[in-house]
Order: C-alpha cells, then structure tokens, then sequence
C-alpha cells in the first residue's frame, strides 16, 4: 500500500490506455479481479506472488494464451532458453554498436578468438553468426533505432577501420574496461552490411526496430522506416520483419511491405501502444496488401502476465476488423476465420522459419 501511495495518481491518469487496459484484463482473467485499485491492489499483490511459485509461463502462455512458442531476445550470447516456451532470437546490436571495451573482450572470449585488428573483429562476428545459424537460429533482431538513424550508408573497409582503431587503441588502459564510448557511425554502417550480407546468404528473418521507442523521451525520426530502403534493395534474401507496424509511420510501412517482396509487418506492442490505431492499420492492411505479410501478435513484455491481456486484446482488435470486413461484403465469416489463423499462426511461421519446430 505504500508504494501505491506513491503509483495511484498517475494509474487512474493512465488506466484507459492500451497498456491499463491490458493490465486490468490480466487481473481480471487471471486472478478474478475485476480492476486495479486502491481496494484490490494488496490482493492482487498476494496472488501475483502465489503465482511466482506454480509455473506461471505454462499457465500463462500455454494455458490461457495457447502460445505455442514466443520469440525470445537473446542478448546473452549462448544462454538457451526453455526451448518448451522460447525460440531464441539472435541480437545483432552487440557487434555493430559497442558500450564499452569490456564488451569486446566479452565476445572475443566466447567465440574463442583474440581481437588485435578490424579484420579479428569480422572474424568474430562471422564465428558468432554462423555458430548460431548451426544451432538452429533462423531469426535475428536489431533494436539500433533507440541509439541512432536506422540509415546504414555504404561505407568501405577503410573507412570502418579507421573507425574501429580510434578506440581499439585505448583497449589495453584498464581505466577504459567500463567507461562507455562510441564507435564511430562509419564502423556501424559497415558492420550492419557485413552481418546482413552473411544472413543473406542463409535465406534467414531479420526483425527490426521501428517506430516509437519505449521510455520518456528518444529521436522517434531516427526510427522512420522508410530509412531501410537501400537494405531492403540490397539484401533480397533476407525477409525483413518491421516491429510495431512502425507506428506512428504505419502508412509508410504498409507502403513498403507493398513495394518490396522481402518486408513483412509485425503487430507486436501494437494493441498496447493504441489499440484503435492498431485496428485501423489492419484494416488498411488488408485493403492494399497480401494477408500473407503480417503477425497480428507480439507480447513484447518483460512481465509474462500481461501477455495474456495483450493477446486478448490482439484478438478483440483482429476480430472487429475482420468483422466489418465481412459486414462489408469483402469476404465470408469462413474467409474471416482462415484469415485470422493465418495473422496469428501461419504467417509467424513462415516469417520466422518455425516449421518443423512447432
């Protein structure tokens, strides 16, 4: 109760927006509670800590939900997940943009490979992305758009050395271990086009991050869409999976999942970030692209219960849009069904290559 003292202003501000309404579904489907309040709030509190001691990922995602496997962002290099629940999605972000040195040291001591040079980095790069495809990674993920312009310009060897050798000069002073830097943005641009032309090669997904950023304050122009034209172009291999439908660029993505083969869409975050943008992006959707080209669902949570109520609220959304396409005479209740398995199942599957897996 004291640490609502301090939450219940601002919940009551925030309640009717997608993410309180997600949050009240889950109390409410989950622990019988019909909302979040100053009268409720200690109960919640005792069930969700009983919940913590009986398994809540088999209750939550595959008793309520029927999830049969959520995708999973694997940060932490060879840590696998339960593969009962989680299929690992390898993150590229570590190797394109660094924090500090420790983080070289980190990579070049998993992979096994001593970083003295540019070209020891490639190599670890490399080493790292095919053991990863060898052990089944199919799906890979950048979340770059929180730190810079999703823009990757050509840029050639020299250029990215040159950038690269600006702090692998510090890399021995133990003073430099934590204390945070930045490569240079020409070391980026080239390491994005050196993963993505491996990645090609294999036929594999690449997600990115698109779209408004979480948190209070970013550069939401750096997450423009319309910035991976020359990568969609290039890399023709690669199914590019755009997070977020972009919003609030969600017209320009429809626009290039129509323009480019290689782009899919993806709702995850979506009904929580504004659940009535999100039925009217579905709905021009369906009107100017292939149904084949999008996911209707990602949790996109820390927390595992509240996924139930956002993927409730997925199918809500989904399904009026549907409807009143039906309403519209545009096809039949049993088109609408197919349709809707395909959003949230089929399509998921062939975008992140889960045959076989699930």
């Amino acid at each position: 109760m004291e640490r609502w003292e301090v939450v219940e202003k601002y919940w009551e501000n925030a309640r009717y927006t997608g993410y309180g309404r997600a949050i009240d579904h889950t109390v409410r489907d989950l622990y019988g509670i019909e909302r979040i309040d100053r009268n409720t709030i200690e109960k919640v509190n005792e069930l969700f800590i009983k919940a913590r001691k009986e398994s809540p990922f088999h209750r939550v995602l595959k008793e309520k939900s029927k999830i049969r496997t959520s995708l999973l962002d694997n940060s932490n290099f060879d840590l696998e997940p339960d593969r009962n629940y989680f299929t690992p999605v390898f993150k590229l972000d570590p190797y394109i943009f660094f924090r500090n040195i420790e983080q070289i040291r980190q990579l070049s001591k998993v992979a096994g490979i001593a970083v003295t040079s540019f070209n020891d980095w490639l190599e670890v790069t490399e080493c790292m992305i095919e053991r990863a495809i060898s052990n089944g990674i199919a799906v890979f993920k950048s979340a770059l758009a929180y730190e810079r312009p999703i823009c990757y310009e050509k840029v050639n060897y020299y250029q990215a050395e040159e950038a690269f050798n600006k702090i692998f000069n510090y890399i021995h002073l133990p003073e430099m271990k934590n204390q945070e830097l930045i490569i240079g943005r020409e070391f980026q641009d080239y390491m994005m086009h050196f993963i993505l032309r491996i990645i090609n090669k294999h036929g594999l997904t690449v997600q990115f991050h698109t779209g408004i950023q979480e948190g209070n304050g970013n550069v939401l122009t750096n997450s423009n869409p319309t910035q991976l034209c020359n990568l969609f172009l290039t890399y023709t291999n690669i199914k590019f999976d755009l997070f977020h439908i972009s919003y609030p660029y969600h017209r320009e993505a429809i626009a290039l999942c129509k323009m480019f083969p290689n782009v899919y869409l993806d709702m995850c975050w979506a009904h929580i970030i504004s659940p009535r943008s999100a039925m009217e992006f579905l709905s021009e959707f369906i009107d100017a692209v292939a149904v084949n080209k999008v996911s209707a669902f990602g949790g996109d949570y820390l927390m595992i219960d509240t996924v139930y109520g956002h993927q409730l609220m997925a199918r809500q959304n989904v399904s009026k849009v549907l409807a009143e396409k039906v309403s519209d005479g545009i096809f039949s209740v049993d088109e609408a069904c197919k349709i809707a398995k395909m959003m949230f199942f089929d399509n998921p599957v062939e975008i992140f290559n889960l045959k076989g897996i699930i």
